[in-house]
């Protein structure tokens, strides 16, 4: 199988490219053989192993349909010198790209979404642009959770072309768990944002010291992602800053390993308010054997099994969740035999290598099939 990804984003470097980085891992651990066309000089050239063959192309961040003839040519020159089986645009800006170059050299097309087809940040235009490249560029179009597939048939795709794959993590990592000292030790990891229920988190502390005071530490690592952040961080501050509480929240910071931080806390918590395609972080608290109190929002569900690897709540009931949490204290055995659950959960369905299977497998149909 030879395969060519297109990925050019040029300005982010988020969920999307980190599993980039991790499937291609798992993919450089096969029979497949894969390119990858990308923009030189940007983050997501750093998640590319060596070994690949790479094609730069321009930039089309702002969209030109001339930008946009000339990386297709791009990729059609590249396929007259070394042939390809299948084209896939890895994010919904790539599928443009990976249609008309699809075009161009008859191969068949898939593409993955890792977002609402509708999320609030995806303009009107940009919107119609997706749905038209999945309905006339596309063979198939890969979605990461069964909420994104959902979100997908609610918006008017069409449905015989989608698939649902999960996302997968590297699994291979052991990490050894600090002993329990007797206090909680909650966390979270990610933006600081409204989108991820950062104000609700607090909500949800000051509930929990009225039920369990003194007996938790909240570790916070992360970091703002724009003006709005750093305001709501401030109306945060000015709103819980005098609690007594307060001096039991530390922030971390920016964190490069993941794993190094989870393995340090006992529940992580997720308390998200807009929709998760798919949660990266919840995947890798499961790895740390570090069990979750999450919404129910968008993919979560898929992930976090109630009551056996973590625990589920509504968004905007910071009461419920100061509850459970407040329970779970009482618990270690329980919190323990989460965390192992997720672990185990997480190494048999969320793998990146049980990801490039199932991937594979659909290249393979595809390119019988078209």
């Amino acid at each position: 199988m030879r395969l060519l990804i297109i990925h050019t984003e040029s300005q982010y470097f988020a969920g999307a490219q980190k599993l980039l980085g991790y499937f291609l891992e798992a993919l450089a651990k096969t029979d497949c053989s894969t390119s990858v066309v990308l923009v030189r000089g940007t983050q997501v050239e750093k998640v590319i192993p060596a070994a690949m063959t790479k094609l730069y192309v321009n930039s089309n961040q702002k969209f030109s349909a001339m930008t946009l003839w000339q990386q297709a040519r791009a990729v059609a020159s590249l396929n007259r010198q070394t042939p390809f089986d299948i084209l896939h645009g890895w994010a919904a800006r790539d599928w443009e790209l990976t249609g008309l170059a699809g075009a161009l050299t008859r191969l068949p097309t898939v593409g993955t979404l890792h977002d609402h087809p509708q999320a609030s940040f995806i303009s009107s235009k940009r919107q119609l642009l997706m749905r038209w490249s999945v309905r006339w560029g596309l063979h198939r179009m890969i979605c990461v959770s069964d909420a994104v597939r959902n979100a997908c048939l609610e918006a008017g795709y069409v449905s015989e072309k989608l698939v649902m794959i999960h996302n997968g993590i590297p699994t291979e990592s052991s990490i050894a768990r600090p002993p329990c000292t007797g206090v909680t030790r909650l966390g979270f990891l990610g933006a600081f944002s409204e989108r991820k229920g950062l104000r609700g988190l607090f909500e949800i502390a000051d509930y929990l010291d009225k039920l369990s005071p003194d007996s938790w530490e909240l570790f916070l690592a992360g970091s703002v992602l724009d003006d709005a952040g750093e305001r709501m961080l401030e109306e945060i501050r000015c709103q819980f800053g005098q609690r007594k509480w307060w001096s039991r929240v530390r922030w971390c910071g920016w964190v490069s390993n993941p794993l190094s931080f989870l393995q340090n806390i006992d529940l992580l918590i997720w308390p998200s308010s807009d929709f998760e395609p798919f949660c990266l972080v919840l995947c890798e608290a499961g790895l740390a054997s570090v069990p979750v109190v999450a919404t129910t929002v968008g993919g979560i569900p898929e992930i976090v099994q109630h009551g056996r690897t973590g625990w589920l709540f509504e968004s905007g009931e910071w009461m419920q969740a100061a509850r459970l949490i407040a329970e779970l204290h009482c618990r270690p055995t329980v919190l323990r035999e989460a965390g192992e659950c997720g672990r185990e959960r997480v190494r048999e369905e969320f793998s990146n290598k049980k990801m490039a299977v199932h991937y594979f497998k659909l290249y393979t149909k595809i390119t019988r099939n078209v």
